[in-house]
């Protein structure tokens, strides 16, 4: 009987934990500002395929003209970077304002996988079993998450996912390298907490013969409050 009653004991207590540690990082998530485009301007800087572009995003302009493309590789961009470039972002813009309120960085993670790896005087480490749907069941399963959680302003530094093995997303494919890392910080002093970088590096084979291996960063610098005080 005490046996039972000791391992009723532990088990009370790791639910205690759990669930101290969902509400940790829920408030973590919920210090992340996902409106702060209404508000701030900024520059974005990405790197892809060893071409590197600067843009400024801006929301006191129109709608169809936030997004400005200042240069690609140090020169100006042509009309033609200039049109693909703007494509791509007011679809980006259609699909976000299309997209469900649960449709933000917290629903990675798959309810009551988190797990404490350890914690110091600054901050948390989690890890987690990423979140998934019927489509990415099959690649899902062999990603590990890690998310770092700091005490001072209670936000979520990083978010990373990463491959524990090879993946074969769909017939012909694999996918030896899958590294996807997002941090985030104050968009200034006293600012609300916004995305900073997101790197991405995916690298394999397609058909046995077809190899590829992209790289993609992302910076977001320059935060400028332009919203009404």
């Amino acid at each position: 009987m005490r046996r039972l009653f000791a391992c009723l004991g532990v088990l009370a207590l790791s639910a205690a934990h759990a669930e101290e540690h969902q509400a940790i990082v829920e408030r973590a998530f919920e210090a992340l500002d996902n409106g702060f485009q209404e508000s701030w301007a900024y520059t974005e800087t990405s790197t892809k395929e060893d071409v590197v572009q600067v843009a400024n995003y801006d929301p006191r302009l129109p709608e169809n003209e936030r997004w400005m493309l200042m240069t690609v590789d140090d020169r100006p961009p042509t009309d033609e970077e200039t049109e693909s470039f703007l494509e791509e972002k007011l679809q980006r813009m259609a699909d976000r304002s299309d997209n469900d309120d649960d449709e933000h960085v917290g629903a990675t993670i798959q309810p009551d996988t988190l797990s404490l790896v350890e914690e110091t005087d600054d901050y948390w480490l989690f890890a987690f079993v990423p979140a998934d749907d019927d489509e990415e069941e099959e690649f899902m399963q062999h990603v590990d998450g890690t998310l770092k959680v700091v005490k001072d302003g209670h936000y979520v530094e990083y978010l990373s996912l990463k491959n524990e093995a090879p993946i074969k997303p769909a017939f012909g494919v694999k996918i030896n390298t899958f590294n996807t890392h997002l941090t985030f910080g104050p968009a200034a002093e006293n600012g609300p907490i916004v995305p900073k970088s997101v790197d991405v590096h995916v690298q394999g084979r397609a058909f046995f013969a077809v190899k590829f291996d992209e790289t993609e960063m992302v910076r977001f610098g320059n935060f400028e409050f332009v919203g009404e005080h």
